[in-house]
């Protein structure tokens, strides 16, 4: 089946029909022909679900305001393909934690109040595993809160795979740091409303939260959520790079609504990797030291179950005694995965080199030179 004609995946048809108009205005409505029926299947989901959305908020929004979070979360943070999907599905096994299931990531304003339709409509709309690296997938497994934020207005990341004709404007959402006071503002009270409304559904369990897009806001979250930790994975810039192409195109292969420049998809995709490190320091020199932990992927991917280990003794998080075992046979039940093997284009190398100077330095990882000039 050609890509385009994949339009139950969209996550715009989780969200409201007015803020599907809202992002179809900003983008003058340019929708490509061939993604006429991935729009109309979002827009026809988002009518047929506005009961349900408006049952849900009369039910449930006064006990979700009014809900307290028992303790501060803990974030996953890397950039997009650094290895924060395999911890997240470690804790998962951590029983005594919560976490934002894919039901809650495609379907935020309707899953508390009717959960088993919620649950047969994204059984029906996910993949078995997921398109850039066949990674496992299902209704239960967590999935990243951006999707969700997407579905409310329009500061979610995603739409940078949704609309890529506009990808600046929307991956300048990841970090607020040129937008508008109200819009930093709209989007902690959105933040924090999705998020207690998971607890709620969790029993208030502590939260985990892995969305790659929260690394570029740790000062904002520092400061919503004082007592939270936080993991940071990095990882070697080729692999980041190259995988995050894989992810990016894979992603807007089956999300977007627009067709994109390539070159200029790379760049950008470049561009918001290097700003991660231009900023990272600022933004976690407030964290005292004790709530944050760097976590090396190359470590973590060879000895996972120590590394979990440490993150529970370092950050001084409960619950690991009790999720070892569980822990351990998640990971022989996965033994025989195989992670993506890339080759690298002297084109790749040359840019990357070029741009990530820092990053080398920073966590001295060894720079490849093109096969041209060897």
């Amino acid at each position: 089946m050609k890509d385009h004609w994949i339009i139950n995946r969209c996550p715009l048809g989780g969200g409201s029909t007015s803020n599907l108009l809202r992002l179809l205005w900003t983008n003058k409505f340019r929708v490509h022909i061939k993604y006429w029926p991935r729009l109309w299947y979002a827009f026809t989901l988002t009518l047929v679900t506005a009961p349900l959305r408006f049952f849900e908020r009369v039910r449930f929004n006064r006990k979700v305001n009014n809900y307290k979070l028992a303790e501060d979360p803990i974030f996953i943070v890397g950039h997009w393909r650094s290895g924060t999907t395999l911890m997240h599905y470690l804790f998962t096994q951590d029983k005594s934690k919560g976490l934002v299931s894919n039901i809650e990531v495609y379907a935020p304003q309707f899953f508390l109040a009717f959960p088993e339709f919620t649950r047969k409509l994204i059984v029906a709309s996910l993949p078995e595993t997921r398109p850039m690296d066949e990674i496992k997938i299902n209704a239960d497994l967590p999935g990243e809160e951006e999707h969700s934020l997407g579905a409310y207005d329009k500061y979610g990341y995603f739409h940078a795979m949704i609309f890529p004709r506009n990808f600046k404007t929307y991956a300048s959402y990841k970090s607020f740091d040129d937008a508008k006071p109200r819009d930093l503002k709209r989007w902690k009270k959105r933040y924090e409303f999705f998020i207690k409304k998971v607890a709620f559904k969790n029993n208030n369990k502590r939260m985990v939260l892995k969305n790659p897009a929260n690394t570029y806001r740790m000062e904002h979250l520092n400061k919503m959520y004082p007592n939270a930790k936080y993991i940071h994975l990095y990882r070697n810039p080729y692999e980041v790079f190259a995988s995050s192409i894989k992810f990016h195109l894979d992603t807007s292969r089956i999300f977007s609504l627009q067709t994109w420049n390539e070159e200029e998809y790379k760049n950008n995709i470049l561009s918001i990797y290097t700003e991660l490190f231009e900023k990272i320091d600022d933004d976690i020199k407030n964290i005292p030291k004790e709530n944050i932990l760097l976590i090396r992927y190359e470590d973590f991917i060879k000895k996972p179950l120590e590394t979990m280990e440490k993150v529970y003794s370092n950050l001084k998080i409960e619950g690991f005694s009790e999720a070892k075992e569980s822990m351990q046979k998640y990971l022989d039940a996965e033994k025989d995965y195989q992670p993506r093997k890339y080759q690298f284009s002297d084109e790749l190398i040359v840019k990357v080199n070029e741009e990530c100077s820092s990053i080398f330095d920073r966590f001295d990882y060894e720079k490849l030179e093109p096969k041209s000039s060897v």
